[in-house]
């Protein structure tokens, strides 16, 4: 699968709270702020990597509801359970990074 198809947390979520949108619907998720992140299992910004990042806007998923900003705890216990990760997981196969120390172990 191209980078150019690979959905965001944001696409899949239909999130409104990120940079990238046509409409920032409140403050902005830091998923969307983390530019270093770019390029992470093939996404823009940390839009393939939001579990690794605290302070998220979890959706209504199973991640909880969509008010809720995602710590370390919270992350930890659900992100393993959820939908997004686990589509991303499956797209990347082997090339899967769970987090950025893999990334900066493996070329991109």
């Amino acid at each position: 699968m191209s980078e150019t198809t690979k959905q965001n947390c944001w696409d899949f979520f239909k999130c409104t709270r990120n940079r990238h949108g046509d409409k920032l619907d409140g403050t902005p998720c830091p998923v969307s702020l983390m530019t270093i992140y770019t390029g992470f299992n093939g996404g823009v910004d940390a839009g393939r990597a939001c579990w690794t990042i605290e302070g998220t806007y979890c959706t209504d998923s199973k991640c909880g509801p969509n008010d809720q900003r995602g710590g370390y705890s919270f992350k930890k216990e659900q992100c393993d359970r959820c939908d997004f990760k686990a589509l991303v997981r499956e797209e990347e196969g082997d090339g899967f990074r769970e987090d950025r120390r893999s990334q900066l172990a493996r070329p991109l």
